[in-house]
């Protein structure tokens, strides 16, 4: 899955906006290219866990599918661990065709990793 330098720059200053939470959102795709992010608030409120609004969710996808695009990933940032999916990231995995974006948040420079779900 391609994902274009604006689309990681979206998705990393959402995340950091998110602070000290994790951010997330979902991700548009449309063949093998990420081609729209969807910021979201976090239900949490957690810097350990996400949830999705589902009028968030639902607006996102309204949108993807006006456009002709599917909506086929989720993003999340990690603000003090690793960038891979966590047990609690694999239980509430929605979909094993998305792709997962995570974000580590710590350090100097965010790192960012794609997983799927098997």
């Amino acid at each position: 899955m391609f994902l274009s330098d604006d689309v990681r720059r979206r998705i990393v200053d959402h995340c950091v906006s998110a602070l000290p939470n994790e951010g997330c959102g979902l991700l548009a795709v449309d063949g093998d290219r990420v081609v729209e992010v969807y910021p979201t608030e976090n239900e949490d409120s957690s810097p350990h866990s996400f949830t999705i609004p589902p009028q968030e969710h639902y607006d996102a996808l309204v949108d993807a599918e006006s456009r002709g695009w599917v909506i086929g990933g989720v993003f999340h940032s990690h603000p003090d661990g690793p960038a891979e999916m966590s047990s609690i990231d694999l239980a509430r995995a929605l979909d094993k065709d998305w792709i997962y974006v995570v974000v580590n948040l710590e350090g100097d420079a965010p790192e960012m990793r794609t997983a799927t779900v098997t």
